[in-house]
């Protein structure tokens, strides 16, 4: 049955605040979500025609969470603090389905785990938004579609699972 994920409906964001309790952050214009980029090393020599940038199997490089306001307020004064803030992402998107000709919608969450490393209060200009930003280094990323796991990255404890499958599991298995 071939599904058409058409758009993001719309979305909210939570963030730990400095008493460790999730708050909705308000006023996002809008949000990067980690772009999965493996750590390579280029191979070259003798039988291979050129250079293979192969990557390093489970490991990630610096993986980045991005938000984007358009004005300041004290809530994006806090996400600059020191130390690990916990995020919780939550959107829809619509869904065309072409079998039965049926338009419906599918949830997604995101679940984060950053650390604060800029904090971009934005511009002052009469009669406009500041467009400030706040980005975060990520060590944990876990995705659910519709309520099952589609991928989990945790750094810290050496996970790289996606749609079930532990890619990372030998790893941990043989490094003991």
């Amino acid at each position: 049955m071939p599904r058409f994920h058409n758009k993001t409906i719309d979305y909210k964001l939570k963030a730990t605040d400095t008493s460790g309790k999730l708050v909705v952050i308000d006023d996002s214009s809008d949000l990067q979500l980690p772009s999965i980029e493996k750590l390579t090393d280029t191979l070259k020599g003798a039988g291979i025609m050129g250079e293979i940038d192969l990557p390093t199997f489970g490991q990630v490089g610096s993986m980045t969470f991005t938000i984007n306001n358009r004005a300041d307020n004290p809530q994006y004064a806090m996400l600059s603090r020191p130390g690990t803030i916990n995020f919780e992402v939550v959107w829809v998107v619509d869904v065309f389905d072409s079998s039965d000709v049926k338009i419906g919608i599918q949830q997604h969450k995101a679940f984060l785990t950053g650390i604060n490393k800029k904090y971009d209060p934005g511009k002052l200009e009469v009669g406009s938004g500041s467009e400030g930003s706040s980005e975060f280094e990520v060590i944990y990323f876990r995705k659910v579609v519709d309520g099952k796991e589609a991928l989990l990255i945790d750094k810290i404890n050496y996970k790289y699972v996606v749609n079930g499958v532990d890619f990372t599991a030998g790893i941990r298995a043989a490094l003991q």
